[in-house]
């Protein structure tokens, strides 16, 4: 406990003395901590979107007129790859078109005598594999033709895929990019402070205390800095967010749970960034000095 508050008043003595550094490390990470949960959110803004437009890729099968459709209808809700189903009669199809016939009627009649086949709408559980069962519904008796949005199937399934792979790597370029800029701002700080560095060394400081105090100067400064980040994040989330979920429930989810857990995220990140580059900035000039 006593070293632990050796440690903590040095660390407050030399961010007071040198706040200009600190300052400048603490917005750097702030800045880092930011741009970070900010990708975050958008990231599962855009999962939230993907999976909202996933969800409108149906296929709708048109059944054989000589097949019962219900009977169709239950073999096909019996798949695995089939969430649910939904009849569409001959009846309802006329019914649906009857607003684009106003004044036409002798139009819609003669649609009433043609052979329109029953449709089957059908909604996956997975849209990641439409291709596939299509080609499986194709073969199935009594299914006339199958019908689906294959431009848009592909495009959905694609942009899915490269969204999860660049995420990652964006995430992981900013991650970088803020361990970098840290340090090289910590390194200099310190840089400035050799001379303190080498009296406490000669007034038999040992290198370990020494590494402490700016070690945990490091972790305040990422504390700060993350802990700024966290704040603006949440006022994003109930300024900004919280009312787009409101407005559009059936797209968007940003339960307040993961907005908590985001933010710890950042607190974590942010402190783990300002004790990396303080190890690796003091490393070389306590032995140098």
């Amino acid at each position: 406990m006593h070293a632990l508050n050796m440690y903590m008043r040095d660390a407050r003595e030399g961010m007071q003395r040198n706040a200009g550094a600190a300052a400048t490390a603490a917005a750097l990470i702030f800045a880092a901590m930011l741009i970070l949960g900010g990708l975050l959110l958008v990231r599962i803004g855009i999962t939230d979107i993907m999976s909202y437009v996933q969800a409108q890729v149906n296929i709708k099968v048109y059944v054989d007129p000589a097949i019962d459709t219900r009977e169709v209808a239950r073999i096909l809700e019996s798949k695995s790859f089939v969430k649910s189903v939904d009849i569409e009669k001959k009846e309802q199809l006329l019914e649906r078109l009857r607003v684009f016939f106003q004044g036409k009627e002798y139009l819609l009649n003669a649609f009433k005598d043609s052979a329109i086949p029953d449709a089957v709408t059908i909604k996956l559980s997975d849209n990641n594999s439409i291709e596939q069962i299509v080609k499986e519904l194709r073969t199935m008796k009594g299914i006339a033709e199958v019908v689906y949005p294959q431009q848009l199937a592909e495009t959905v399934v694609k942009w899915s895929e490269q969204g999860k792979r660049y995420g990652v790597i964006l995430l992981t370029v900013c991650t970088a990019i803020a361990f970098v800029t840290v340090y090289m701002a910590i390194n200099l700080a310190l840089y400035q402070r050799q001379k303190e560095i080498r009296v406490k060394l000669l007034l038999g400081a040992k290198p370990t205390h020494v590494r402490g105090q700016f070690l945990l100067e490091g972790g305040l400064i990422g504390l700060i800095g993350s802990l700024i980040a966290s704040a603006t994040i949440y006022m994003g989330y109930a300024y900004m967010l919280f009312p787009l979920e409101r407005y559009y429930p059936y797209i968007f989810h940003f339960p307040v749970s993961q907005v908590y857990s985001l933010m710890a995220v950042l607190l974590a990140v942010g402190t783990l960034v300002g004790l990396a580059a303080s190890y690796v900035s003091t490393m070389k000039l306590i032995k140098d000095a």
